[in-house]
């Protein structure tokens, strides 16, 4: 299961790597993590904002099925929540070759919750056959190719297997904590290097489909699935054989069910919260004031802020789709000097003060500020809101302003776009207003499309939009983000056509020459253990972002959470960080 970052930041060498996997055993969760032994028992009820549109992990590219598999798979190794170390996981131990070439990995003896043994065979089924499918549609293939070859698993006995690298990799261990492993007893019938009947090869995606039979999803993480109510609730049962433990030696988790409500309107899941159906809840910078009010008042609720070094809430960032169909459109937004324009005409500070009550921080370029990766130099090359140099450089560009305060292109047409965004957001919402009025102002018409978060990403990532109000999470590694960030790759969505989709390969024939640097830097940042040289490059990608400008950061809210009070080991600790989980919480 991965675990709730709080603090991102991470130097493995392979020194470290040598000297600490003999010692590192699973024997018990970080102590940091409790106040308190807890006590078994209850139910932990919490919301899903969208329906899981799959349970399959790697075929799906839902964030409401990943929160669920979260639940009921594991990775080989994971973050420790509070020191951010790699520690075991479905893998007790490993060792390292000098060369940083090979890595042995020696599995735990645990079992599916079918009954069926975990071995080798899922692990190298899952790396070598899921996780690098390129027809999965949430594959990992971007994080486990280097410099355009694959790592190679192979199988050494029942209970040990071999990762062969095609050369030493920096992120290597950090890109694993987000990998599940799948049962190949239950999936390899869904893929035709298992199954000569299949002949479509993206049928893997219709594996596990919400309609699936729970007992024939086996689960090796905290919990198993129970039932899913379509469009209700999904319900999660304590798994009895889980391997992990608090300090005390008692098996986690705490809880007997974990029950997700599928509430999409924020308004109503805030009074279910309220009304005691929720038993934490993240909130919106706008209730924070309200609820705090009411702890004030007696409430019995707790309600937490604290600046956010997690991967949510993401960064929201603003893109243009330089692959745009209308030649008008497109001419614009590969001209850098009018997506300088746009970054002037973008008032941060008002953001984070009307929208997020003062409860955010005003973000520049992909990386969280204090973390290991941040490079300070984005913030001198930033443009500042200045709407004087956003008019400026747009009369420079010829689009003269009409008699209705529009600009014109050349040809007569308004200079106009649709923002594509988050429905049942106040905060898409709020900031899509802003911008709408700012870009009014320099002469810009901005027409908002908000849609559903699922159709809103599909439509982005199918290139079918104009402008995009979106945002992708931080992570402790910026490889792990390589698949948005990196031309060439899926999910780099404001120039799709840098990716040969059928070949899945990089085209640097429609590549600019700083997203050549971009794609270099990823490739040349992932092939080395020496972690400041890796430094080096994701710096020189950050400033080249913020000077060329594919993505316009705008801001990053703080972690403001809610619960209930009678909740045990949800607390806020000596370094101001929200500490809570699923496996560690309690009812008192």
């Amino acid at each position: 299961m991965r675990k709730s970052l709080f603090v991102i930041m991470l130097v493995l060498t392979l020194t470290s790597v040598l000297a600490l996997a003999a010692s590192w055993q699973p024997l018990a969760l970080n102590k940091a993590m409790f106040q308190s032994e807890g006590k078994y028992g209850g139910t932990l009820t919490l919301r899903l904002s969208s329906e899981p549109e799959s349970f399959n992990y790697y075929g799906t590219l839902s964030g409401a099925a990943y929160a669920i598999d979260d639940f009921l798979f594991s990775p080989l190794v994971q973050l420790d929540p509070i020191t951010k170390q790699i520690e075991p996981a479905l893998a007790k131990s490993w060792k390292v070759s000098e060369d940083g070439k090979e890595v042995t990995f020696y599995l735990r003896h645990v079992k599916w919750s079918d009954g069926v043994p975990f071995t080798a065979d899922d692990v190298v089924f899952t790396m070598n056959y899921v996780l690098m499918n390129p027809n999965a549609l949430g594959n990992e293939v971007a994080r486990f190719t280097i410099n355009g070859k694959p790592i190679v698993w192979k199988k050494v006995d029942d209970y040990t297997v071999k990762a062969i690298l095609p050369s030493s990799y920096g992120a290597f261990f950090m890109v694993l904590t987000p990998a599940l492993i799948m049962p190949k007893h239950s999936l390899a019938q869904y893929l035709p290097a298992f199954n000569p009947k299949v002949k479509d090869p993206s049928a893997f995606n219709k594996a596990w489909g919400v309609d699936t039979d729970p007992s024939k999803i086996p689960s090796l993480g905290p919990c198993i699935l129970e039932k899913y109510v379509t469009g209700q609730k999904v319900i999660l049962k304590r798994n009895p054989d889980f391997w992990e433990t608090d300090p005390w030696g008692n098996k986690l988790p705490y809880v007997d069910k974990v029950v997700f409500l599928i509430v999409k309107n924020p308004e109503t899941a805030l009074a279910m919260f309220e009304s005691g159906q929720f038993d934490w809840i993240s909130i919106s910078p706008g209730d924070f004031p309200y609820l705090k009010q009411k702890e004030l008042n007696g409430a019995p609720f707790k309600v937490y802020n604290a600046k956010s070094m997690n991967p949510t809430p993401s960064p929201i960032h603003i893109a243009f789709n330089f692959d745009v169909k209308d030649p008008d459109l497109h001419a614009l937004f590969n001209n850098l000097s009018f997506r300088e324009a746009m970054e002037y005409a973008v008032d941060r500070d008002r953001i984070v003060n009307e929208v997020y009550n003062t409860l955010a921080s005003p973000r520049v370029g992909p990386v969280l500020p204090g973390t290991y990766w941040y490079d300070p130099k984005v913030e001198k090359i930033a443009r500042k809101f200045n709407l004087k140099a956003a008019n400026g450089i747009l009369d420079s560009l010829g689009l003269k302003m009409g008699p209705d305060g529009i600009r014109r292109f050349p040809d007569g047409k308004k200079v106009e776009f649709a923002l594509l965004t988050r429905s049942n957001s106040p905060i898409y919402s709020g900031i899509s207003m802003i911008l709408q009025e700012d870009l009014k102002k320099v002469g810009i018409k901005v027409d908002i499309q908000p849609l559903s978060v699922s159709i809103a990403y599909q439509k982005a990532l199918a290139s079918n939009y104009e402008v995009a109000l979106l945002a992708f999470g931080d992570q402790p590694d910026p490889q792990l983000r390589k698949a948005i960030w990196q031309p060439g790759n899926p999910l780099y969505y404001s120039h799709l056509s840098t990716l040969n989709k059928k070949e899945h390969k990089p085209v640097f024939s429609n590549m600019y020459w700083w997203e050549k640097v971009i794609w270099n830097d990823f490739e040349k940042g992932q092939s080395t253990m020496d972690q400041k040289v890796r430094k080096e490059y994701y710096d020189e990608w950050q400033e080249v972002y913020e000077t060329m400008l594919p993505f316009i950061f705008i801001c990053k809210g703080n972690s403001l959470m809610a619960a209930k009070k009678d909740l045990g080991n949800f607390f806020k600790n000596k370094d101001g960080i929200i500490v809570h989980s699923a496996l560690t919480v309690y009812f008192k």
